[in-house]
């Protein structure tokens, strides 16, 4: 795991395992990644790259919001890509000091997050439909 920025810095780093009843379909090889970042002076909060083994098959970084929705906050409605560089996957993600993915869940100053590798089925299921800009979509 890679900070964005040099003036914040990792404090902890560790693997976890898997947490119980995940959906079906999601596959996490690697378990939970968790980490703790102390944010530089004045930041908000922090992006992060992951580097893993395309063999993994994953599609995301994985973590649950506020309701227990899986996100993949390595997708671009959250701010986040994947890219295949030299051989391995990146997996870029933003996680907010304070907000619904900073498992401290209060603007501190300090990042922590457990949160996975892994891979999802990516269904239309429980996704809105893009609308034209009048609004309706038939």
């Amino acid at each position: 795991v890679e900070s964005g920025n040099d003036n914040s810095r990792i404090t902890s780093l560790f693997q976890m395992d898997a947490p119980p009843n995940l959906p079906e379909g999601m596959q996490m090889p690697m378990g939970l990644v968790s980490f703790t970042v102390a944010l530089g002076a004045g930041k908000t909060g922090e992006s992060f790259s992951l580097y893993v083994d395309p063999a993994l098959g994953v599609n995301g970084y994985w973590k649950q919001d506020a309701s227990g929705t899986w996100a993949n906050l390595a997708s671009e409605p959250y701010g986040g890509q994947m890219v295949l560089e030299g051989g391995r996957v990146r997996l870029d993600f933003w996680i907010e000091d304070g907000g619904e993915f900073d498992a401290a869940g209060k603007l501190d100053g300090t990042i922590i997050d457990p949160g996975a590798p892994a891979y999802l089925q990516l269904s239309i299921v429980g996704q809105a439909p893009q609308l034209p800009d009048s609004g309706f979509w038939f």
